[in-house]
């Protein structure tokens, strides 16, 4: 899962980018390989990946991983939360196509098994209790791509102990896009004290009926004791809310209930490894000479040139025109989010460069006046 990205973004691409290892914004990365890609419904896939070079994570079931790609000249990043459970001996993470989402997109239909990407430590506190997590009992409330986390949650409770009391709600807008509905209907049959129900939001026209949208007191209605127990809410902001207010007020406490919906985490440590880099900017006529610079401070490669007097046209300086689209010949950047800039030009090594943080000397072709 995952939801939104960070304030600044990353890919892989079958369009490969040549990525140097010295560069300070991945060094402190792990490099690692797609070695599975599974469809799970129309709109999610779950991607398995290994580290290179003999590295492991240690993760916790719950936790969230930020998977960063090089596209062209750009890096992409996003987070997703871990659809594996660490007693597996694997690493994946699940992600469901997003509106309008360049990342999720390019996930689904472009990345391949093989495709190189980078990792970042994992984070994120929606985790097992302590101590003793698998004598506790548990309330799971999941909703959309919300159920990823918590399907790593629940195997990684039955793995330490299959009779674990567990009583899961899931909401889904159809059958057939409930992920990992499958996996749980098994875990539910080989184990007698995980209870699992399913609930679908949309009505036989296709469209969202708001009598069938969940809150708490709904949810209480199926629950045995839930006060004794812990309560895990993923899910869009609206129904984690709902569900909250609703729990506290038959008197539920705070303490018991642990929350995750999808906002946008924290600013990312990607971005902090930017400095001022040596930026080569070259014209579009063959009888102009280029021009080399070092910056001074961090700051998107528009106002290096300003500064540099190299002209760029420019517009919204926000990344909404694309008017200052530049070409970047060498050398990697990160872009602010949001931007409109297409995976395909993406591809072709095109950077918005009012929003565009070089993060390794890089060489820029200026379009022509």
């Amino acid at each position: 899962m995952r939801r939104a990205g960070r304030a600044l973004n990353p890919l892989s691409s079958s369009v490969k980018t040549e990525v140097k290892q010295g560069s300070s914004v991945l060094e402190n990365m792990y490099e690692a390989r797609v070695v599975k890609i599974r469809r799970e419904t129309s709109r999610a896939v779950t991607i398995e990946f290994e580290l290179l070079e003999g590295y492991r994570l240690n993760y916790k079931a719950g936790q969230f991983v930020t998977l960063c790609f090089p596209i062209g000249a750009t890096l992409f990043q996003r987070c997703y939360s871990f659809s594996s459970a660490p007693h597996e001996n694997r690493y994946a993470v699940t992600v469901q196509k997003v509106f309008r989402g360049r990342v999720s997109n390019y996930v689904q239909h472009d990345l391949r098994v093989g495709d190189r990407i980078y990792i970042d430590e994992p984070e994120g506190d929606f985790v097992l209790p302590e101590p003793h997590p698998e004598d506790q009992r548990y309330v799971m409330i999941a909703a959309g791509s919300g159920v990823v986390p918590i399907y790593s949650l629940v195997k990684d409770i039955l793995g330490k102990n299959p009779d674990a009391d567990i009583q899961m709600v899931f909401a889904s807008r159809q059958k057939e896009q409930a992920i990992f509905l499958k996996e749980l209907e098994r875990l539910q049959k080989d184990h007698e004290g995980f209870t699992l129900w399913t609930h679908y939001t949309r009505n036989e026209m296709d469209g969202h009926d708001p009598f069938k949208r969940l809150n708490g007191e709904k949810i209480l209605t199926r629950l045995a004791d839930p006060a004794s127990a812990h309560m895990y809410i993923c899910g869009p902001y609206g129904l984690v809310k709902k569900c909250t207010e609703g729990f506290q007020k038959v008197g539920i406490s705070k303490s018991k209930i642990r929350i995750e919906t999808f906002n946008s985490p924290p600013a990312s440590s990607v971005a902090k490894a930017l400095k001022p880099r040596s930026i080569t900017f070259l014209p579009s006529s063959l009888l102009s000479k280029p021009v080399r610079m070092r910056q001074r401070a961090v700051e998107p490669l528009l106002e290096t040139a300003r500064g540099s007097r190299v002209f760029i046209p420019q517009r919204c300086t926000m990344g909404n025109c694309q008017t200052c689209k530049v070409k970047v010949k060498s050398g990697l950047v990160l872009m602010d989010e949001p931007n409109n800039l297409s995976i395909e030009d993406a591809k072709a090594g095109y950077v918005l460069s009012c929003v565009a943080y070089p993060c390794e000397p890089v060489v820029v072709k200026v379009p022509n006046r």
